[in-house]
């Protein structure tokens, strides 16, 4: 008996070493696949031609913007098509990784940031027309969620440095108020996407994204297998009247802020009101203890 313990001892602590040697290579290669990159400093000064990184954020209702959603909960493309320019107008291009997570601070990670890398070949001070990101044929579970995501009107939120873009996924027409999508109605995926982007002494100080309406896609039959050609286009402007020290000065009356920032304020006064009614009302008890006590 003494021996048949001992064993099932050993057994046991041999599969509880085993057990800890599965879970570090499991830690080990979690951290190896989670890679972060390193973001780019605001106030960069770029020569012309230097790539310049556009980093995707999150997705989430607009009448919502506490409930987000990381960009890639979407299936928008994870890389970029290998299409070259014309010769004429060729732009040196540089590859970049799509889906790697950034750095995050503390604060962004609270408030619900996801920055990931994103697969936009952009360049400093070099405007392109047009140029195809990638071309996909989106399935029922792909365009079914692209279609929720328009019904609950979706934003997307991307950066370039600390400047924040937004704009929507897409958009229905003839759809009623109450009912939602009826008989008629048409749901609209917008695949292109415009950047517009301010430059002063070499350092980049605006920026903004839209979308065109006219490159819209028709994604109301969710069950028919649809193309996508995902595009993009940028331009590149000199804001000889916004310095870098400036450049949130434009966000002040964004449309998107408020909601947000009305909502942060709103859940702080209610904590310390809270905060205010619980003090008093713990104090008045106190207070009536130690009065009962002192009588006696």
């Amino acid at each position: 008996e003494t021996m048949v313990v001992s064993q099932r001892r050993s057994g046991g602590a041999a599969a509880l070493v085993a057990a800890a040697l599965l879970l570090l290579l499991g830690l080990s290669d979690h951290v190896v696949e989670a890679k972060k990159v390193k973001r780019v400093k605001a106030g960069t000064t770029y020569k012309t031609h230097d790539p310049v990184h556009i980093v995707v954020n999150k997705v989430g209702p607009f009448n919502n913007p506490t409930e987000t959603y990381r960009y890639y909960s979407l299936p928008y493309c994870h890389t970029h098509d290998d299409i070259e320019d014309d010769a004429e107008d060729a732009i040196p291009r540089q590859k970049r990784e799509a889906r790697l997570q950034h750095k995050q601070r503390l604060g962004e990670s609270i408030t619900g940031d996801r920055r990931e890398t994103a697969p936009f070949e952009i360049t400093f001070k070099d405007n392109i027309e047009w140029r195809q990101l990638c071309k996909t044929t989106l399935g029922p579970d792909e365009l079914e969620s692209f279609k929720n995501a328009i019904h609950n009107s979706y934003f997307f939120e991307m950066f370039v440095e600390d400047l924040p873009m937004w704009g929507y996924i897409g958009d229905v027409s003839d759809e009623d108020v109450l009912l939602g999508e009826v008989e008629g109605s048409k749901t609209y995926l917008f695949p292109h996407l415009h950047f517009k982007i301010g430059t002063n002494n070499g350092n980049i100080v605006s920026a903004t994204v839209t979308t065109d309406s006219d490159r819209r896609v028709d994604i109301t039959n969710t069950q028919k297998p649809t193309e996508v050609q995902f595009s993009y286009s940028v331009d590149w402007v000199w804001e000889k009247d916004l310095p870098w020290k400036m450049r949130m000065s434009r966000y002040h009356d964004s449309r998107f802020l408020p909601n947000s920032f009305e909502i942060h304020w709103l859940s702080i006064i209610n904590s310390f009101v809270l905060v205010l009614l619980l003090t008093a009302f713990l104090t008045i008890i106190l207070m009536r203890v130690l009065k009962n006590d002192f009588s006696r």
